[in-house]
């Protein structure tokens, strides 16, 4: 079982809305694993839940409304309960409803890039699609240094 699930989300069909489907693209090229789950979604539903059973750290992409196009974030999620009747919900509203039906959530982190466009439409913004490779290479370290903090200690012993 995996121990880190990347949740990519956003609307492909809607420019720069659609940053975190190219994200998970490229990152399962370069960490997905047995370690490492990706998956992709139009929103954060309740049932997003499930899929943080057993995980160690979720690690949620998307694109934001508000802010300066291009500026990137990353920040802890902490859970927070929310409205579960709403047809979505925030990280932190998945991360309470998980953490209430399995007694604990995930660590989890936010990957957050601030969009230009959301118009109709397949192509990210030039600022957006500029800015997409920093994306890609700050999720593959948080996953790297993820890994690194819970590997066993090693040891060289003597032949």
């Amino acid at each position: 079982m995996s121990r880190i699930l990347i949740v990519a989300y956003g609307n492909p069909d809607r420019c720069d809305d659609g940053l975190a489907w190219e994200a998970a693209e490229k990152l399962s090229e370069t960490v997905a694993s047995l370690e490492v789950e990706i998956i992709t979604r139009h929103r954060l539903t309740p049932e997003l839940a499930d899929d943080l059973g057993g995980k160690d750290v979720a690690i949620f992409i998307n694109a934001a409304r508000s802010g300066e196009p291009g500026d990137l974030t990353c920040a802890p999620v902490v859970a927070e309960s929310e409205n579960i009747y709403s047809h979505q919900l925030s990280p932190a509203g998945v991360l309470a409803l998980a953490q209430e039906l399995d007694g604990i959530a995930p660590k989890a982190f936010s990957v957050s890039l601030c969009g230009q466009c959301f118009d109709r439409g397949e192509n990210l913004s030039e600022r957006v699609e500029s800015v997409l490779p920093k994306v890609i290479a700050l999720v593959e370290q948080l996953v790297s240094q993820l890994l690194r903090e819970s590997e066993p200690p090693s040891f060289n012993l003597p032949v």
